[in-house]
């Protein structure tokens, strides 16, 4: 009865720190909210005695990804990209196209989902005889889930090349250098003035 209890504060934690990642207006305050869910998530792992996955959730997510996300949005203007003409107006048609399809399958895989735990359940008799918690997810996620597994890391890379594209600055000079004539030589007092 405790971890059913446990399980839904975690729970309300977690959609609570979600809203507040994805409607604060300062983009740290996300950040520090999305880290509060991070954390949230792994306490639903620890009560669901989902122990790897737990400490892989600080590791991985509240840890690197968070440092990644920091970076990110601290190497970026924030100030300037706001101020930036939006080169795609027919964007904020599509999502108004895409959302309210999005959200009917989420209501449809809501409502045709059975809810019901199935007999032929993961017992902690079944983790022991194929070698641990552990051994059992990485059997499944390297050859169950093999493809959504690497489809997800070619986002991420895709999503990666997009910030360091974002984030890349033009070189070229603003200052135009004067032109010598042959005859006429620049003198190094000269040449000082022009650097």
């Amino acid at each position: 009865m405790a971890e059913k209890i446990l399980f839904i504060i975690f729970g309300v934690l977690a959609i609570g720190g979600a809203l507040m990642t994805i409607t604060r207006k300062n983009v740290i305050h996300g950040l520090i909210a999305l880290v509060f869910t991070f954390i949230n998530v792994a306490m639903i792992y620890l009560v669901t005695q989902a122990y790897f996955l737990a400490v892989a959730q600080i590791l991985v997510y509240a840890g690197a990804i968070l440092v990644l996300f920091t970076f990110v949005i601290m190497f970026l203007d924030l100030r300037e990209f706001r101020e930036m003409e939006q080169f795609y107006p027919w964007q904020k048609y599509l999502v108004a196209i895409l959302a309210p399809i999005a959200l009917a399958e989420f209501i449809a895989v809501v409502v045709t989902a059975s809810w019901i735990p199935t007999q032929q359940g993961i017992t902690p008799e079944m983790l022991a005889e194929i070698g641990g918690n552990t051994w059992g997810v990485g059997v499944s996620l390297f050859e169950n889930m093999l493809l959504p597994f690497e489809v997800a890391s070619l986002i991420l890379v895709a999503a990666m090349v997009g910030a360091v594209i974002m984030a890349r600055k033009e070189t070229t000079p603003n200052v135009a250098l004067r032109a010598w004539a042959p005859a006429d030589g620049p003198q190094p007092g000269q040449l000082e003035q022009e650097v």
